[in-house]
């Protein structure tokens, strides 16, 4: 029963999370935090657009001792003290640097790649995330470790923190490698800097339009396990409104939750839903969990590929399409779910082995 409710909670959650990066106009705060000396008003300078917003840099520890904010074009980023040290002093600075933190929307918890993560940092981080907020943890000064220690280095940090290595991202912040990936992260996380990041940069609209089309195909799926009445409707309605509405918002485009159904009926997805449905349940050896999370997957990056096609072209795909696409996304979803094991897993296992796979979807399969 719990398992069924956290998953009624989640696609809730994304749903609820869709709709607010669709109508959300205020703007984004993003604290850099962590440890003393791990480079975070170096970060904070690479995101800062005006000279005038730059931090003091030093290698001594504790050189920013208050919070300082600065323009990121798409947000307001905020540079902090070191949240680790000790002593009245350390103290002091610690709640300055935590005071960011509860004010802010999104975290950037950083630390230092030739130090190693210790028990200390550790402390930190679970205090920092029990704030509830969104994060990405980010690995710096990588250029101090050596080529050939550096997956061990990842892997260490990852597992001293208690999080996946596909979770930490390494960057060398004075060169500014892989500052744009961290910038990528924090937009897939908070929808709400997904659409201003679309908007600052219309290049990588495809990317992220792509970024939340997995992210409601993996909600979709979870769906497939949830005993709620119409599970095959109202819920995949929901999540596929709410990601109308988003990739409308990543495009320019400003629509209402109506004219995003509208659009869902007048593409007609759950026509080629049905008929995909059909054609799946021909294939023998699949279980009825692995049918029903491929078919409304494969659905919603069908609802994904309209909408994109419509926003940015101003084309409305074909029937004939439109069901390719749902079908060749679907059969490959059936054979690598069906590869994990035909046990029904919770829903959590599902929506990571549908993202996985999603994540690897070939080139040609995609929108």
């Amino acid at each position: 029963m719990g398992g069924n409710i956290t998953g009624v909670k989640d696609v809730a959650r994304f749903i609820t999370d869709n709709y607010r990066a669709a109508l959300h106009q205020g703007e984004t705060t993003i604290a850099i935090v962590g440890p003393a000396n791990v480079g975070k008003s170096t970060l904070y300078n690479q995101l800062v657009i005006s000279p005038e917003d730059r931090a003091a840099v030093s290698p001594v520890p504790g050189t920013t001792r208050a919070n300082q904010a600065g323009s990121g074009g798409i947000f307001t980023v905020v540079d902090t003290p070191g949240a680790d040290a000790v002593g009245p002093v350390g103290d002091r600075e610690r709640e300055i640097a935590f005071s960011a933190a509860r004010d802010a929307d999104f975290l950037i918890i950083l630390f230092d790649a030739g130090a190693g993560v210790s028990r200390g940092d550790r402390e930190l981080f679970d205090a920092l995330t029990a704030l509830d907020k969104p994060y990405v943890a980010v690995l710096n000064k990588m250029d101090l470790v050596r080529k050939a220690d550096r997956v061990k280095v990842i892997e260490s940090a990852a597992a001293n923190l208690g999080i996946d290595t596909a979770q930490l991202i390494d960057i060398v912040a004075t060169k500014g490698d892989h500052v744009g990936h961290v910038v990528l992260a924090v937009a897939q996380a908070d929808p709400r800097l997904l659409i201003a990041l679309a908007d600052a940069l219309p290049a990588y609209r495809a990317r992220l339009a792509w970024q939340r089309i997995i992210g409601a195909a993996t909600a979709s799926a979870s769906v497939a396990l949830l005993p709620l009445p119409m599970a095959d409707v109202l819920p995949l309605l929901g999540v596929q409104t709410g990601l109308v509405l988003t990739i409308a918002r990543i495009y320019g485009y400003d629509i209402t939750p109506a004219r995003a159904r509208e659009l869902i009926a007048t593409f007609g997805v759950a026509f080629a839903a049905r008929t995909v449905h059909r054609q799946l349940s021909k294939l023998l050896g699949a279980p009825g969990w692995v049918l029903s999370a491929a078919v409304a997957a494969s659905a919603t990056v069908g609802m994904g590929y309209a909408a994109m096609m419509w926003f940015e072209r101003g084309e409305k795909p074909t029937q004939a399409a439109l069901q390719k696409i749902m079908q060749e996304v679907g059969q490959y979803l059936r054979d690598q779910l069906t590869r994990g094991g035909k046990s029904k897993p919770g829903a959590k296992s599902l929506r990571a082995r549908v993202q996985a796979a999603l994540e690897g979807l070939p080139e040609r399969f995609r929108p």
